[in-house]
């Protein structure tokens, strides 16, 4: 079924890894960040995971994850996910492992969230 009511993002936030407790699927999000240093840039491929607290969505959709650099307004990362919403009322916790994403120079990127085009969160991280 196509999305027929549009999500509504909870949390959007970034981490070094998310797990989830057996049995009850309750996610931990462990070196959460808002900025990331590196030794030189470019930098190599970064590894961490992006996390997405949905509800209010029902039907299908693709989930994407775009990294824009704020300067230039360049895309340096994408991934895309197919994102099936049962039921309105429920939630919805996605990770996104996130294994390719190189940063080109120092400054702001925008880490944004959409389905089937229409913006859900967005959050901005420092490279330094």
């Amino acid at each position: 079924m196509p999305m027929l009511q549009r999500p509504n993002a909870l949390a959007l936030m970034l981490c070094d890894q998310v797990t989830f407790e057996m049995g009850t699927q309750k996610p931990s999000l462990i070196g959460i960040f808002t900025g990331m240093a590196a030794d030189s840039f470019p930098t190599s491929p970064q590894r961490f995971d992006a996390f997405i607290a949905l509800t209010d969505g029902l039907g299908t959709g693709t989930l994407e994850l775009t990294v824009t650099e704020q300067q230039t307004g360049n895309q340096v990362y994408v991934q895309r996910v197919q994102l099936t919403c049962p039921d309105p009322l429920r939630v919805i916790n996605l990770r996104l492992r996130v294994r390719q994403c190189s940063f080109p120079a120092p400054g702001e990127y925008l880490f944004t969230f959409t389905v089937d085009g229409q913006e859900l969160a967005h959050r901005r991280v420092r490279l330094y």
